[in-house]
Formats: C-alpha cells, sequence, structure tokens
C-alpha cells in the first residue's frame, strides 16, 4: 500500500546556530549560536518523536557543536557531503577576477570589519554566487558549481529511504547546502536559491514533504520561532 504524506517522514534541514565571524577561527559556535542551538534542539524533540529521528550532519565544526546542543536520538550520519563551500575561497576568487567580471566589490573597511558590514557583505555576495554558478567565475578554492551542487544533493536517495519508512532525518548543515537542496526539490530557478542563500537564519528550520507521486513540498522554510524572545536572530 502506497503511504500518504502524512504517513511519510518529513525532511528536517537545520542551520547551523551562529559561527564566529570576524575572529580567526569562524568555524565554532558563537554564544548566541549555542544558545540558538539548544533551543532548536528543543523544537525538535517536541515536533518529532524519538524513535522517528535520523540525525544527520557535515564534518564541519559548526555543524558538530549544533548537533551537540540538538541531540536528536539515534548515531548520527556524519557525512562531508553536506559541507558548505569556502566562502572566503570564492570571495579571494572574485577580489582576484573582479575586473574581468564586471563586479564591483565592497570598500576596504568590509573586509577589515565583516561582522560590522554583513549587511554589505551579503547584498553583494550573490553576484559572487551567480559568476560561479555560470562558470564566469573560476575558483580553485571550491571547483566548479556544477560539482558541489552535485555533491550535496547525494544524500537524497538515502533521505527518501528513510521517509518513506516513517522517518524524519534531521540534517543539520549550512546556508548554501540548504538553499540548494531546498531550490532543487522545489524547482526554484538559481536566482531564488541565491536569494535564499543569503537570507537564511542561524539556527533556521526548512521542513520539505514528499508527495506520493514524488514531487516535494516545503510547507516552513527559513523558520526561527523557536529563537522568539531573549535569542537574537542571525544571519552569519
Amino acid at each position: 500500500m502506497v503511504k500518504s504524506v502524512s504517513d511519510r517522514g518529513r525532511l528536517y534541514l537545520l542551520r547551523h546556530g551562529q559561527a564566529s565571524l570576524g575572529t580567526a577561527d569562524y568555524d565554532r559556535l558563537s554564544a548566541i549560536g549555542q544558545r540558538q542551538s539548544q533551543a532548536l534542539g528543543e523544537r525538535i524533540h517536541q515536533e518529532l518523536p524519538a524513535a522517528t529521528q535520523r540525525p544527520w550532519l557535515g564534518t564541519l565544526k559548526r555543524h558538530g557543536q549544533t548537533m551537540a546542543r540538538v541531540q536528536p536520538s539515534g548515531e548520527a550520519v556524519v557525512d562531508a557531503a553536506l559541507n558548505e563551500y569556502t566562502v572566503d575561497g570564492l570571495i579571494q576568487s572574485a577580489l582576484a577576477q573582479a575586473v574581468a567580471l564586471g563586479l564591483e566589490p565592497p570598500g576596504s573597511e568590509a573586509f577589515s570589519n565583516p561582522k560590522d558590514y554583513l549587511a554589505t557583505f551579503l547584498a553583494w555576495f550573490p553576484e559572487v554566487l551567480s559568476a560561479w554558478q555560470d562558470a564566469r567565475l573560476d575558483c580553485q578554492h571550491n571547483g566548479r558549481w556544477v560539482d558541489f551542487r552535485c555533491r550535496v544533493l547525494s544524500p537524497l536517495d538515502r533521505w527518501r529511504q528513510d521517509m518513506a519508512r516513517g522517518l524524519s532525518p534531521v540534517v543539520v548543515t549550512s546556508a548554501g547546502v540548504i538553499s540548494t537542496v531546498v531550490a532543487d526539490l522545489l524547482g526554484e530557478d538559481l536566482a531564488w536559491q541565491r536569494a535564499l542563500n543569503v537570507n537564511l537564519y542561524n539556527a533556521s528550520v526548512t521542513i520539505l514533504e514528499m508527495n506520493a507521486d514524488g514531487s516535494w513540498q516545503a510547507p516552513v522554510i527559513n523558520c526561527v520561532d523557536h529563537l522568539e524572545g531573549s535569542i537574537e536572530r542571525t544571519l552569519a
């Protein structure tokens, strides 16, 4: 018998808590990120029975530190396919090729103080992503966009199998991965993906459901209701 949508598991895509932008080690949770991740875990345990949770995460430090506070049930699958592209690498390549690409980078003050100029970077970064996605930007740090996309979509078959059994993958990863997966499954274009990429909140929840015909729907995208109150909403 074919299971209805309500009988199937749901795919939970969780962005990691706030990392340490502007420090020597970005790839670790800030104090805010730790609180965000704790609240994220409380939400997951309220929504999903323990027996249905199937945790996944990338190998980055901020993924592991977030997962440690979410604490879903079951042994986690650690998969490097869920790792983010290197933002610094894309920016370095974009700066080196800015003239040829017709890009106008932010001023030097933004690079010396990225935390205070985050809005400036977020406004500019979709241009960098667009150049990479169109294969106009050659990035030795990240390789090709098409390969990144293929990598982050590689766990989908296993997620589908679990969901068909009534299990819900709980995936801790990053904004570039989440936006790529969601855009692909919903049939959205790359402009939509880029907009979601730079607007995903830390510790946000995105939920996808698979229909009986194999298509997907997203009843929840970029939700941070669990951060209401004293926990700050952040984008990086």
